[in-house]
């Protein structure tokens, strides 16, 4: 069966990227909750946090950017909200300067601007902002905003890696698992998918039970190979969800259970990923953990052609055949 070398990596920038907005905007998320004595902590003054930004406080810009996105105690207006981040920019808050590039980027309730996005995330990272040079490596990997560059991407995300940004880790180890990162060998890469995995990043437990399957940069271990495989699908990163299904589908690692590993293929194909698609039409046609159907082997043949797999398209009009 195919065995999967792609990892979702943009996904997991994307939204981390999210919470972090949240997070630096209100100063207030993952706090303890009250106790029955404590008394709720009121509203923010809107507008003494107005005034407070328009007399050049960063943090208050900040504040106020949060009120401002979720229309609370104020009407919602993104397009105030982007201003707030740019004069909190202006003003030197280099965190400030990484959000505004964060919501050119995503173009939600604004016209998206990727250009405008890897100039402030450039500025952010210039000035120390460990995930704005994470994201400007996203930008150089894929192309949007600045031109396709895997050196550049390499380079920001080693700086945010090396600033403590650990999807900056988790990036800078999956390009080295994909060898896009000549500089960096196995044992580098696995030490970075290492301590991204253990901050909890989901894409990079998947890349590091490829590296522990391997054997690239440490000992060969397909039990651990495989319960990294199974957090990162748990995660639903689901290049974990079909390197998972292989194990179980091989007995690989852990107990062989093919119902499972066909579910896991299933999990994968729905999510376009080709190599699911593959792997669950030969899992119809062997009749391994599904009931033999050539049929539906074919649809998930043609499926697997249409995102790419070029052998696939080779093994629909064959399966056809009797």
């Amino acid at each position: 069966m195919t065995h999967s070398v792609t990892t979702p990596r943009r996904r997991t920038v994307v939204s981390v990227l999210i919470a972090a907005l949240l997070l630096a905007t209100t100063g207030l998320c993952g706090q303890r909750s009250p106790s029955r004595k404590s008394k709720p902590k009121a509203a923010p003054d809107s507008t003494a946090l107005l005034a407070s930004c328009a007399t050049g406080k960063a943090s208050a810009c900040r504040t106020a950017t949060w009120l401002f996105l979720s229309g609370r105690p104020i009407p919602a207006d993104t397009s105030r909200a982007l201003g707030l981040l740019e004069q909190a920019c202006r003003a030197g808050d280099a965190r400030a300067c990484g959000q505004t590039g964060w919501m050119l980027r995503q173009g939600k309730g604004i016209a998206a601007d990727p250009a405008r996005a890897a100039t402030l995330y450039e500025v952010g990272c210039t000035a120390g902002d460990a995930k704005s040079c994470t994201s400007l490596g996203y930008l150089h990997e894929t192309g949007a905003g600045r031109p396709r560059d895997m050196s550049q991407a390499a380079a920001f995300y080693d700086r945010g890696c090396t600033g403590g940004d650990k999807i900056g880790c988790a990036n800078l180890g999956g390009l080295a698992v994909d060898g896009l990162t000549p500089g960096t060998d196995a044992a580098k890469a696995t030490s970075l998918l290492s301590a991204a995995c253990t901050g909890k990043n989901a894409s990079a437990c998947a890349n590091l039970g490829r590296q522990v399957e391997a054997g690239a940069g440490v000992p060969a271990n397909p039990a651990r190979a495989a319960d990294l495989y199974g957090r990162a699908c748990r995660a639903n990163v689901l290049a974990g969800c079909l390197n998972f299904g292989t194990m179980l589908a091989h007995g690989r690692g852990v107990k062989r259970d093919p119902v499972m590993a066909a579910r896991l293929f299933k999990q994968a194909c729905d999510g376009d990923v080709a190599d699911g698609c593959v792997n669950l039409a030969i899992a119809h046609r062997q009749a391994l953990g599904v009931p033999r159907d050539t049929a539906r082997a074919v649809e998930l043949f043609a499926r697997a052609c249409r995102l790419g797999d070029a052998v696939s398209c080779r093994l629909a009009p064959r399966t056809r055949s009797p």
